[in-house]
């Protein structure tokens, strides 16, 4: 990452909002400090890609490969206790789709549930005593999903068998699955703000090595920080083939408007890439070069 950036500072000098770029700052989720005692949650198994106002917390745990024919990825139900469980605590955990659609509805989103024939889990667990979590594995039958969709899964605690209360905010989850894009990987990525409004945290240009794109949607990358400086993440979304970048996302703090003013270079067989855009008035050009994995 390029610099840290204070914001109390950044919001002095210019007349927008960016978020700083807090590296280190833990996310805020059921593991957080001071989390409500005797509550039965589904435990962050990656970080949460929803925002603060969605309806349900969205987890993108893993990429599927398509060439493997099934990925097991554990859910976990945990107890939030001041001490570990007293007793034997039996969950039941129910598939949701209707929470997609809810959520879909409240975030403009198209996330789509995967049909019940194409994966697994065990409508029970049990947290044993003495211990504080249980594994729900969910079993995918990755070359029966769509790569074209966002696949989805919604699972929800239904009931417990202690006096436990069941969590208001991780009670119902959603995992989306996408299907593992050619360009996830390792990248050289190299900045420059050399026209529209210059940005002077971006510095002009920089070069960063060891930078990741994930995939989180079809053909949608992510990578993490906007412009490798500002605390968010931008997106980038190829067509079918991956022979042409078709849109991209910045968000910092919010989604900032964004302007494709040149796609220079689309390289599938080399994997790089590089795009001339405009983003909350700073023009940049960016330029990825793949690594490795």
């Amino acid at each position: 990452m390029k610099k840290y950036i204070n914001y109390l500072f950044a919001l002095a000098i210019v007349p927008f909002t960016f978020s700083s770029c807090l590296k280190d700052e833990d996310l805020i989720g059921p593991d957080a400090p001071g989390a409500t005692s005797n509550i039965i949650e589904f435990k962050n198994i990656a970080p949460i890609s929803s925002g603060t106002t969605a309806p349900f917390a969205l987890y993108v745990p893993t990429t599927l490969d398509p060439e493997v024919s099934e990925t097991t990825v554990n859910a976990i139900v945990r107890y939030s206790g001041v001490n570990d469980a007293p007793e034997d605590i039996v969950v039941n955990i129910e598939y949701a789709p209707a929470v997609i659609t809810t959520y879909n509805t409240a975030q403009t989103t198209t996330y789509q549930a995967i049909a019940p024939a194409s994966f697994t889990f065990p409508t029970t667990v049990t947290i044993k005593k003495g211990e504080r979590e249980a594994l729900v594995p969910i079993v995918l039958k990755t070359p029966e999903l769509d790569p074209s969709i966002s696949n989805a899964i919604a699972l929800k605690i239904t009931s417990v068998s202690t006096n436990d209360a069941i969590s208001g905010n991780f009670g119902t989850v959603i995992y989306s699955f996408p299907v593992k894009s050619i360009w996830e990987g390792t990248y050289t990525y190299t900045i420059t703000n050399n026209f529209g409004t210059i940005d002077g945290n971006i510095g002009g240009t920089f070069t960063e090595t060891g930078v990741k794109l994930s995939t989180v949607g079809p053909n949608e990358l992510y990578m993490q920080y906007l412009w490798r400086t500002y605390n968010g993440y931008a997106h980038y979304r190829f067509n079918g083939d991956d022979t042409q970048l078709t849109g991209i996302t910045a968000f910092s703090g919010s989604n900032l408007a964004v302007t494709i003013n040149e796609v220079i270079l689309v390289d599938p067989v080399n994997k790089i890439f590089e795009v001339r855009w405009t983003g909350l008035g700073r023009g940049v050009i960016e330029r990825f070069v793949r690594t490795g994995d």
